[in-house]
């Protein structure tokens, strides 16, 4: 059986030929296998390279970071923004192990001594203080093998996910944010849970959101994750939220710091253009190409006029309840906060205005967390998922490629394929809620 190492060292090998069959790929083909986001990106670092400002680039929206992070494409070589995006893209299948190591460590910790504590009661002896100090000084490789395989497995998940490779091989940056999401939550359900720990994960958290705005819907999550006492009235929520305990504070401290500080210092540089186009344009966004979104059709329909406020608010109204309702009913828990942030990000990108492919590395990023928790689904929901899912994408893909590269008018194909892939999504997500077991985290042997 290989070791997680040779696995890591095989996945970036795939990386490595998929960035170079992606350079014969674009000079063989109409279809370019790199993101057009990707020469948007470089074109920004260009000017960036000139000492002038990424947003001199039409259709630059994304933080000056990203062009700064690139800059090696017109110093070293065209690609080596796609190798850095394929580090960043490893970086997640890491911190995935790392993450369930310690909630599988956690949980043992947690029921040993509570075992400890009942054998204590009535046999206060030496050997079980001795054994209490190993539990609490006990490391990752204490747990038994078949816990320490499930957490690779659950990496394995996204390190030979296809749809993952493939959009990090072709330049696109979204993995950068979801690993600064993934640090976030490795800081959050560190087993130390110091003060610092907390304000770590406010950081990294406060940085993703400067990279992305999808991460602001984690931020009630995590702030309530963090508090120490049951959430199970109403009057408990608003004590949580108006009379925050020190962690939460040193979440909301570390959050704030890092995205003010980052936009504050590129306001300083770009000014008000760095704050439309890089947060306020994606508020009103219209894409009425590369869109799987439900609202693809009506954005067409519609592109000439401005958005008007009752249909923002009905755009957003639905996302925003679901993920205040999944919120309250997962992320109240830090063992199940892995699983309120993939439901979150999977409902953002369904009902979002604007659905790209890139996108749904939000959620598959953190959908292997909770792999251990679908022991029950079965072979059948199994297939059935990425089956359908797969089948949806491409029942899409077939009229936009007739569109894009034929000149066809399947603008109706489309909109009626928006829809079928949206209820897929919705089908999908209530099939794992309800096969979601929180119970099932750890066992003692």
């Amino acid at each position: 059986m290989m070791s997680f190492k040779k696995h890591l060292i095989i996945s970036i090998a795939i990386r490595i030929f998929l960035v170079y069959y992606g350079e014969v790929q674009d000079s063989l083909s109409d279809v370019q296998y790199t993101d057009v986001d990707y020469r948007v990106v470089t074109d920004g670092a260009s000017h960036v390279l000139n000492l002038n400002s990424p947003f001199k680039r039409h259709t630059y929206r994304y933080t000056p970071l990203l062009a700064y992070l690139v800059l090696p494409n017109l110093l070293i070589h065209q690609s080596f923004g796609k190798f850095i995006f394929s580090l960043f893209d490893l970086l997640i299948g890491v911190l995935i192990k790392w993450i369930l190591l310690d909630c599988y460590r956690g949980n043992k910790i947690s029921i040993e001594k509570k075992l400890l504590k009942l054998e204590s009661l009535n046999n206060r002896n030496k050997y079980l203080i001795k054994r209490k100090n190993e539990i609490l000084n006990s490391n990752n490789e204490s747990l038994p093998p078949k816990y320490i395989r499930m957490t690779e497995l659950s990496a394995y998940f996204w390190l030979y996910n296809p749809l993952t490779m493939v959009i990090a091989t072709r330049g696109n940056g979204d993995c950068v944010s979801c690993s600064l999401v993934l640090i976030a939550l490795y800081f959050m359900l560190r087993n130390q849970q110091t003060i610092v720990q907390y304000f770590l994960a406010g950081v990294f958290l406060g940085l993703s959101i400067h990279f992305r705005l999808y991460p602001v819907g984690f931020c009630l999550a995590f702030f309530l994750a963090t508090y120490d006492k049951p959430l199970d009235t109403v009057k408990d929520y608003v004590r949580a939220l108006f009379k925050p305990n020190i962690q939460q504070l040193a979440l909301a401290v570390g959050t704030i710091v890092a995205l003010a500080a980052s936009t504050a210092f590129f306001y300083f540089l770009y000014g008000y253009q760095f704050i439309y186009e890089s947060i306020l344009y994606h508020l009103v966004r219209k894409d009425t190409r590369h869109n799987f979104s439900l609202y693809f059709y009506l954005q067409y329909l519609s592109s000439n006029h401005s958005v008007s406020l009752l249909e923002k608010i009905f755009t957003f109204l639905p996302q925003l309840i679901l993920i205040v309702m999944l919120t309250v009913r997962y992320g109240k828990h830090r063992q199940t906060l892995g699983f309120s942030l993939f439901t979150i990000a999977f409902v953002m990108v369904t009902y979002n205005p604007v659905v790209t492919s890139q996108y749904f590395v939000w959620f598959l990023s953190l959908l292997p967390l909770s792999v251990k928790n679908f022991k029950n689904i079965g072979i059948r929901k199994a297939v059935f998922i990425p089956v359908m899912w797969c089948i949806s994408q491409g029942g899409w893909l077939l009229p936009a490629y007739l569109l894009e590269y034929k000149g066809w008018n399947t603008f109706e194909f489309i909109w009626i394929q928006s829809i079928v892939f949206f209820f897929s999504n919705i089908l999908i997500l209530q099939v794992l809620i309800s096969n979601y077991d929180v119970s099932y985290n750890y066992k003692i042997d």
